[in-house]
């Protein structure tokens, strides 16, 4: 049935680690794929049957504030990387894998009533960073790809929606 007010536009709001990033660019999304093994037969031509043998999901955005905390995130540093919040040493020589908590909430129709929160509990960055330095015709943009983790804790789900 046709619902117009089930057309979702509007502003997202995104938390890493419980801190606002304040502006993005271009909206947060996530993708989430299924890799299948097709079972043959010899006595059918075409696939008889699919089964899922991996699953992949990732939430992305470009945040438009390009501070160091946002570049430390996006590209993996550790905390011990950030100096006091006014340097940021980038390649550690021992790196490892950094963890996120990620919440995003928007809205979860055009009445705007009702509020969508998405919370994905580990996500690493796992993207190159390609950082404008400075440009007159462009923003210094943090673009940022992080691959959500299954979470043993949540029954092992990638993340939760709710409709508040």
């Amino acid at each position: 049935m046709q619902n117009q007010s089930e057309i979702i536009v509007g502003r997202a709001l995104m938390r890493i680690d419980g801190v606002d990033v304040g502006y993005t660019q271009g909206g947060v999304s996530f993708r989430k794929g299924n890799s299948h093994l097709d079972i043959k037969a010899d006595q059918a031509v075409g696939t008889v049957r699919k089964e899922i043998t991996d699953q992949v999901a990732f939430v992305q955005t470009t945040l438009l504030q390009g501070t160091l905390l946002h570049l430390r995130k996006a590209m993996g540093e550790a905390v011990a990387q950030q100096f006091s919040g006014s340097a940021l040493s980038v390649g550690a020589a021992a790196p490892a894998v950094v963890e996120h908590a990620i919440v995003v909430t928007g809205y979860a129709d055009s009445t705007r009533a009702v509020i969508r929160t998405y919370t994905f509990y580990r996500c690493v960055a796992v993207e190159e960073v390609e950082h404008m330095i400075g440009s007159r015709e462009a923003a210094s943009i943090v673009p940022v790809v992080f691959e959500v983790l299954k979470d043993e804790v949540h029954d092992n789900t990638f993340f939760v929606i709710t409709d508040n």
